[in-house]
């Protein structure tokens, strides 16, 4: 085996022939340089792979683009590129099977580098790569772009909405997530219903009319987008979001009793440290927060009915049937109405208000689950990075990390040596 044979096949070069191996400096500490050219002949569009013509005078550019190490060596290729006549894309540089178009990294090392953003954070994949933040950032755009499946936005049936927060000053994002795939399928800079409304432009007017189901929080700026753009999809209102308004009135109703107990210094001391006995879930108390609600019960009547309150309402999630839950909730509202407590008042009416989004829980069994289980490795992802400068980085992150694109690294299914 000649060494240019040798080589292409040690570095993993497809449809590539090496005309020549050589080093870029003293042999002993040199990168290695090699040229090489496409094996097809025939000169192809770099914008869309088709068949391009060659422009008359042009003898092309000489290039270089830095390759996965080989021995402890740098690896750098080097080949001419011309400019071609694409009857579709106008003038474009042609395709080289080694690289995606536009980058100065072979697409194996670009691959590699992907795979180490998804696992460890940007900044050590820089250093061990020998990179700028900024250029990891880009590479995994690429990457993205060409191995995101678009099919992820075919055949939604039931999709999860919501915003998560990023940077310094406060920014969003929207987040879709497939509730049945689990996987996010898309991802836009903003949280207002005209971000929303972009997702349903995208995916078309043949894919909307197969979503059947929208959980989401009861933003209004999606509600709008989804009765304007799915008008027959059902909306659910997040299990999740609805107790969670539960929880802010009682906690309201706590904190305002605490100011009112200023001058009482034995009452308000029993009533000190008992915010989470009145927020957590009974089968997770303490002994010590099962004995600080029994003080409430019996010193705090108004506060402990907001509490009974607050946990008669989520007993409506396990009715059995649409009918059953719409008694349950009659009869929970007629008590919250005159529990003669104002927030809780409120949270009833808002109830009210969004009660057959609130019902279809019942219905559908969707939760908002996956989505939120998404902010939190999104959030993770932004904290891990120590920030994005921009929107369209943080997005290529998600698409990369939450969507299901695989990434098989070159060493990944060699065998292994093991050591006693």
């Amino acid at each position: 085996m000649n060494l240019k044979k040798f080589f292409r096949k040690i570095v993993r070069l497809a449809s590539t022939v090496v005309e020549s191996v050589g080093f870029d400096g003293p042999e002993e500490d040199g990168d290695v340089i090699a040229s090489v050219r496409p094996q097809k002949r025939g000169p192809r569009c770099g914008e869309c792979g088709g068949g391009a013509v060659r422009l008359h005078g042009q003898q092309g550019k000489e290039r270089t683009w830095r390759h996965l190490g080989a021995f402890g060596r740098v690896v750098w290729l080097r080949a001419r590129v011309v400019r071609l006549l694409c009857a579709r894309c106008g003038v474009k540089t042609m395709l080289v099977p080694w690289a995606r178009t536009g980058s100065v990294f072979t697409r194996a090392f670009e691959d590699e580098v992907a795979w180490f953003v998804q696992h460890v954070n940007k900044t050590a994949t820089a250093g061990y790569f020998g990179l700028s933040w900024v250029t990891v950032g880009k590479i995994a755009t690429r990457v993205v772009k060409e191995k995101l499946d678009r099919s992820l936005l075919r055949g939604l049936q039931a999709i999860g909405v919501d915003e998560i927060s990023y940077g310094r000053p406060l920014k969003y994002l929207t987040v879709v997530v497939n509730l049945l795939t689990g996987k996010v399928v898309w991802s836009g800079d903003g949280q207002s219903s005209t971000t929303l409304m972009r997702f349903f432009k995208e995916i078309g007017a043949e894919e909307r009319a197969s979503i059947a189901v929208v959980a989401m929080d009861m933003d209004p700026a999606f509600e709008k987008a989804v009765r304007e753009s799915i008008p027959d999809a059902q909306i659910i209102y997040d299990r999740f979001h609805v107790v969670k308004l539960l929880n802010d009135a009682l906690d309201e109703i706590r904190r305002e009793l605490m100011r009112e107990l200023t001058e009482e210094p034995e009452r308000r001391k029993e009533l000190k440290g008992s915010r989470w006995s009145l927020l957590k879930n009974p089968w997770n108390l303490t002994r010590r927060q099962k004995e600080k609600l029994a003080t409430v019960a019996v010193r705090n009547k108004g506060l402990y009915r907001a509490y009974l309150l607050k946990e008669t309402f989520q007993e409506i999630f396990g009715a059995s049937t649409v009918e059953q839950a719409n008694e349950r909730f009659k009869q929970w509202y007629a008590w919250a109405i005159r529990s003669r407590l104002g927030p809780m008042k409120r949270v009833a009416a808002t109830m009210k208000k969004h009660w057959a989004g609130i019902r279809a829980f019942i219905e559908f069994r969707f939760t908002n689950g996956p989505v939120e289980g998404y902010n939190s490795k999104i959030r993770m992802l932004s904290h891990r990075a120590f920030g994005f400068h921009s929107a369209s980085a943080l997005i290529a992150m998600i698409y990369l990390c939450c969507s299901g694109v695989t990434i098989t690294p070159m060493g990944q299914g060699r065998p292994q040596l093991h050591t006693l």
